[in-house]
Parts: C-alpha cells; structure tokens; sequence
C-alpha cells in the first residue's frame, strides 16, 4: 500500500482567518520571497526517504522552506520530484480533513486526486479527493 503524508502548519487557517491583515497574509508568499516549510537538509532527506512514500504534501506555499540553500546541495524538490519520483502537493487546504478525521476517530483513507482536463495542460491543481 503506498502512502501519502500530509504535513500542515495551520497556515491555511492563519491565512483565511478575518483578523489576518494583507501583510500577514502574503508573508510566507512569493511577494515576500520566503516560505515556511520543512527545512532541507540530509536529515529531512533520509527521513522522507526511509517512508518510501508515493507523495506528500502540505498546506505551505513551497512545501520545504524557501529559498533553499542550493549552497548547501540539499532541495527536497529535486530529491522528491527528481531522484524519487515522488509528487508533491502544496497549499492544500488540511483543516478540514484534519476535523473530519478527528470526528471519524480515524487517519487513514483511500485518497485520489482528479486534475484538471486541460489540453497540453501541465501543473494542474489537484482536485485532492479522501474517501473514508
């Protein structure tokens, strides 16, 4: 059985929240140039690694923090899309199915994701379905 993990920061719930200013709002953006996310490095690399996982994904505008330090020689995106074979999904709303979840007493389901049809389309949102 292959396993996806989603990993959230509550950014989601920070972001749509009615007090969240428009600064607030776009730190952690591209506008701003950073992001929160798992930190790159060999550590988090050979955890996601012993997972064999088929995808992970998470609630953060890049999934690991950015910018990387491509100095450093570790991106997970180039480890997990690249090296693995690994899909990666970001921005995904986990608060809901988070509450669900935590309703059902359960954290496992059978999820799959129906992409856009677009014609030569590439990158398409995911439309990220959980089946209980």
């Amino acid at each position: 059985m292959a396993q996806v993990r989603c990993l959230t920061t509550s950014r989601a719930t920070t972001d749509n929240t009615s007090n969240a200013n428009e600064a607030e709002r776009k730190s952690g953006t591209r506008d701003n140039s950073v992001a929160i996310g798992l930190q790159a490095n060999e550590k988090t690399v050979r955890w996601l690694y012993d997972r064999h996982l088929a995808a992970i994904a998470g609630d953060t505008v890049a999934f690991e923090a950015w910018p990387p330090k491509f100095t450093d020689g570790w991106c997970l995106h180039e480890w997990l899309l690249v090296h693995w074979g690994t899909a990666i999904g970001e921005m995904w709303d986990l608060e809901k199915l988070s509450e669900r979840c935590k309703q059902m007493g359960r954290y496992t389901f059978f999820m799959t994701s129906a992409p856009l049809h677009v014609r030569g389309g590439i990158g398409s949102p995911p439309g990220v379905i959980a089946i209980f």
